[in-house]
């Protein structure tokens, strides 16, 4: 792979070049999965292509590694500036003649929120240009999407000079609001509520998707909105069961997003003026914050937050519960300041990861209340901003319905026990020290069969610790599968090994869901004493903890199930019960929309009366 980046090239071995290589540019999907199964497709489709990715440096983590990348180009527009950034990296790509520039979108009518890259695309010499959507159909670039491109291009202009001008004199003639700015009214009935999750669909949120799908069999009435499209490469059964009902903020062009953003200006320009002022701490004082053209694709950013604004205001919304507390608190937090509705945030420790707009302290300031999936998920909160914050937090256990799994298929029974590992291949996981365990069990002569059940940014580095510490003969990796899938490879004869890990950047896991997944199928189960889990897994009661990071002590937790399979059975029963008595959704759920609907009540809805914060 020959990696570029601001001048410097590093190579890395790849096919041999020739002279008649088809070469293929292609536009990377904010969608990581999106991005690597087209490159999968791409490299079957055209398998001595030279395949070139034009990838943000946020993605370097997730696909910098991709056997199917022979040239990685980076573009950091936050360095370098969008426009002079995008004119120095036009010429250096007009030196070369592409065969064909693939666009990356969620499907192929869904693009005018990609008329810069569309636009930035036209500059590059190539005999096709086509678009590739979430399920790998192509789409020749039409010609009416390209004049689209164009013509928007040139009311950017005219637009990002109209609201900039509006938002230095906006803030010249209105003083800092005060703490009255803020006050929500109430119109005496319920609201209308508005439940965000995250992403839809998305291999590791079925937690989320559970639970809502639980509040909607108790009755409960809401609009689902999907902040952010996810993959359609692996489909779980509930993903698929709310992809029925929920709606997905829509994506929109640069030119758009300013026509929102001069409508709140002229329509509200006192809640503008609060959201902005808001957020300067946050942007070195950049008063023109949600103006910068080189942060509207990143999901992290407030700028998202104005279609969400748009969306809630069209549904009626008076009142809105989001899943995580990284950006789709974020988002929310932004909207409803916009819309004067109260909202409230179930987080499941995402907060503990660096990020951008973390604003812990901001968020459960203002929410109404906020839902800790684990007792460890309270605490860390606490710790990290004031007990004054505790009345506001509720700790809600994640659920799982105490049926699943119950009519399972079974995976044809292999001889001995079979060790299996089920999640994405992200660092917090600590998929590595598993496979340091299973070379370990080998050097003692036992050597058992481990699956090994998922994807991920980190597929290369595992498949290549295979290779190196010689567990070709051991270990399996099947790929991403949908849960029904997964199930065939639960039962009490096999053990589940989860060895989660505190990652660098700080995420962990909560409690994995597939820990209670297994439980519930009498599997018996491996972790490890971080987080929630130890919530889950009584040492020595229900199954086996041992320290993060130690891939001999998950060694020697592995051989002793392997051993006593009347351990095995022993502590697949006793977790079944402590999950089944526990950590039902079915409880959980109506617990969280007693919650959301005792808050929500007589709460002033945004698209019915709602009051002008001009006054």
């Amino acid at each position: 792979m020959i990696r570029e980046d601001a001048g410097e090239c590093t190579v890395r071995p790849s096919s041999p070049p020739t002279t008649d290589r088809n070469k293929i540019l292609v536009f990377r999907s904010s969608n990581v999965y999106q991005t690597a199964r087209a490159l999968d497709y791409l490299r079957a489709k055209c398998p001595a292509a030279e395949i070139t990715l034009f990838s943000p440096p946020q993605q370097m983590e997730y696909l910098s590694g991709h056997s199917h990348i022979d040239r990685l180009r980076i573009y950091d527009n936050a360095k370098r500036g969008a426009w002079k950034g995008a004119v120095g990296l036009i010429l250096e790509l007009r030196k070369e003649r592409f065969d064909e520039v693939v666009v990356l979108c969620p499907a192929p009518f869904k693009v005018s929120h990609l008329s810069e890259v569309i636009l930035f695309s036209l500059f590059i010499p190539a005999e096709r240009r086509m678009l590739i959507d979430g399920r790998l159909r192509e789409a020749d670039l039409s010609l009416v999407q390209q004049t689209r491109a164009v013509i928007d291009s040139m009311i950017v202009v005219l637009l990002s000079v109209i609201a900039k001008l509006g938002t230095h004199l906006l803030l010249a003639l209105l003083p800092p609001p005060d703490e009255g700015d803020g006050a929500l009214r109430r119109s005496g009935k319920p609201a209308r509520v508005a439940i965000l999750v995250p992403v839809l669909p998305d291999i590791s949120h079925t937690f989320v998707y559970r639970e809502v799908l639980a509040m909607q069999q108790h009755g409960a009435g809401f609009d689902v909105i999907a902040l952010e499209e996810g993959d359609y490469g692996v489909l779980h059964p509930e993903a698929k069961e709310l992809l029925k009902t929920a709606r997905f903020v829509p994506k929109v062009s640069f030119s758009r997003y300013l026509l929102y953003y001069l409508s709140y200006l002229l329509c509200s320009p006192r809640r503008m003026a609060q959201l902005i002022q808001s957020y300067l701490p946050y942007s070195q004082g950049d008063k023109l914050f949600f103006l910068r053209f080189e942060h509207f694709h990143s999901f992290l950013h407030p700028m998202q937050s104005l279609s969400l604004a748009r969306l809630l205001k069209q549904r009626g919304i008076g009142y809105i519960h989001a899943y995580g507390a990284t950006y789709p608190a974020t988002r929310a937090m932004a909207a409803a300041s916009l819309l004067r509705v109260p909202f409230s945030v179930s987080t499941f420790v995402d907060f503990d990861r660096t990020s951008e707009f973390r604003m812990i302290v901001e968020k459960l300031n203002k929410a109404r209340f906020v839902v800790a999936t684990t007792d460890y998920c309270t605490s860390r909160l606490i710790a990290m901003t004031t007990e004054a914050f505790r009345h506001k937090i509720h700790t809600i256990l994640l659920g799982i319905d105490p049926d699943y799994g119950i009519n399972r298929m079974q995976h044809p029974v292999q001889a001995g026990p079979v060790i299996v590992s089920v999640g994405r291949f992200v660092e917090k996981k600590g998929f590595d020290y598993l496979l340091k365990s299973v070379a370990l069990l080998k050097q003692r002569g036992l050597c058992p069969k481990c699956i090994i059940i998922g994807d991920g940014p980190e597929r290369p580095r595992l498949h290549a610790m295979v290779k190196a510490l010689d567990l070709g003969d051991c270990v399996t990796f099947t790929g991403a599968l949908p849960n029904d899938e997964v199930l065939e490879y639960f039962g009490s004869e096999n053990i589940l090994v989860a060895p989660s890990i505190y990652a660098r950047d700080g995420e962990r896991d909560g409690i994995p869901t597939v820990l209670m997944e297994a439980l519930l199928c009498d599997m018996p189960v491996v972790s490890t004493w971080i987080s929630g889990i130890p919530e889950l897994i009584e040492n020595g009661l229900n199954g086996i903890l041992v320290p993060p990071r130690d891939e001999g002590a998950l060694a020697e937790a592995i051989q002793e199930l392997l051993e006593h399979p009347g351990l095995r059975k022993e502590y697949g029963y006793r977790g079944r019960e402590k999950v089944r008595a526990v950590f039902n959704v079915r409880h959980s759920s109506l617990k969280l929309w007693s919650l959301i609907k005792r808050n929500s009540a007589g709460s002033t809805s945004a698209g019915h009366g709602a009051p002008d914060a001009r006054r």
